[in-house]
């Protein structure tokens, strides 16, 4: 048996160097294979599946990431399968930072939220990390190229019968600053302390109290 092992990033930092956790009791031929960053705990591991090594970030990989459908569910009392819940809708989002500014976004006519303001990003596809997501979104909707930092921090709310999940991360274009977006009518640059001004989308409130409460830009470099 061959298994295409893929050791992934961190979430939190971005670091490769990332120890999976393995839960259960494995094939001999698995663990023969199985590279240095891969820890067999057997039946009794109780912890997280992931581990950064560099920021000691620990996570379960389902909760990242683009969300897999889950499969039917058989219930015995009516001798029936039942559907699985919709699956998380996973978007990024990028507090973008100008030496002490901050982008704001606001959602055009037409636009999910509508005049709501945001943190600009958008969906992961699958098998992107959440960075590379969030480097491809803003490239297609603000046309810049940026470095992304730190997560900062999820936020949720809803996609019509979907629950949402915002996870935003610091960033900085590494060229020139964004002037227009392909999905906002508006982009201004504020003081941290400023953005409490605007009325935010549900799933970017929480990530302006972690602002407004101090968060401060974290890169790896």
């Amino acid at each position: 048996m061959t298994i295409h092992w893929v050791r992934g990033t961190c979430p939190r930092c971005g670091s490769d160097q990332v120890l999976h956790h393995i839960i259960g009791m494995p094939l001999f031929e698995a663990m023969e294979t199985s590279p240095a960053w891969v820890r067999w705990e057997g039946c009794t591991g109780l912890g997280p599946e992931r581990e950064c090594q560099a920021c000691e970030h620990q996570w379960e990989p389902d909760d990242v990431g683009f969300a897999e459908e889950g499969e039917e569910i058989w219930d015995s009392r009516t001798d029936e399968t039942i559907p699985p819940p919709p699956a998380p809708l996973r978007v990024v989002g990028a507090v973008l930072i100008d030496g002490e500014r901050i982008l704001a976004a606001r959602r055009g006519p037409g636009t999910r939220a509508a005049g709501l303001w945001e943190f600009p990003g958008g969906k992961i596809e699958p098998g992107e990390s959440p960075q590379h997501a969030l480097i491809r979104e803003l490239h297609e909707e603000l046309d810049i190229e940026v470095e992304v930092g730190w997560l900062i921090g999820r936020g949720l709310g809803s996609a019509g019968e979907r629950e949402l999940h915002l996870d935003c991360y610091w960033a900085r274009p590494t060229g020139p600053a964004p002037t227009t977006s392909t999905d906002h009518d508006r982009l201004e640059w504020a003081e941290p302390a400023r953005l409490a001004d605007r009325e935010w989308a549900e799933p970017d409130i929480p990530i302006v109290q972690e602002i407004l409460a101090g968060a401060s830009p974290r890169f790896t470099r």
